[in-house]
């Protein structure tokens, strides 16, 4: 008898600490502010100079959960931006991953994406600012192009 309530207990117990590391994944997978990070600017490198590259190149931003790094970025005429997926966790035995999107306010997009790439070419010199259809405004970004 007495063995039974603690075989019980044990097993209440380990349903309490599966439950709670539930919630901690699922708070995990969409936790975060906003990803817009003003001020930063970033120029892509030219691998022949080693220096800045003034007309064209690319540049790499992580789609993370719930924001972009870097979420604002200034690029010149011609680059090519690449926006990388980094939104998966590893479970006990399984991998979670959340679903984004890179749209942009003219309407082009990524699509929906939990993995995977996406890149844009920038030909001409404005403000193009871009929003995950997941999460709306909350997470967003900005390409300057100079």
């Amino acid at each position: 008898m007495k063995r039974s309530w603690y075989v019980s207990s044990a097993v209440r117990f380990g349903r309490v600490i599966l439950f709670g590391s539930a919630i901690a994944t699922a708070a995990a997978g969409c936790g975060g502010g906003g990803g817009a990070t003003s001020g930063q600017s970033y120029l892509p490198t030219d691998p022949a100079s080693g220096g800045s590259k003034g007309t064209s190149g690319s540049l790499s931003i992580t789609v993370a959960n719930n924001s972009y790094n870097p979420g604002s970025t200034t690029v010149p005429r011609g680059s090519t931006v690449h926006w990388t997926w980094d939104t998966c966790d590893m479970g006990y035995s399984t991998e979670t991953c959340t679903t984004h999107t890179v749209t942009f306010d003219d309407a082009v997009s990524s699509g929906m994406q939990d993995k995977g790439s996406y890149s844009r070419t920038f030909p001409n010199a404005g403000t193009y600012a871009y929003h995950c259809k997941v999460h709306g405004t909350a997470m967003s970004g900005t390409v300057i192009v100079q």
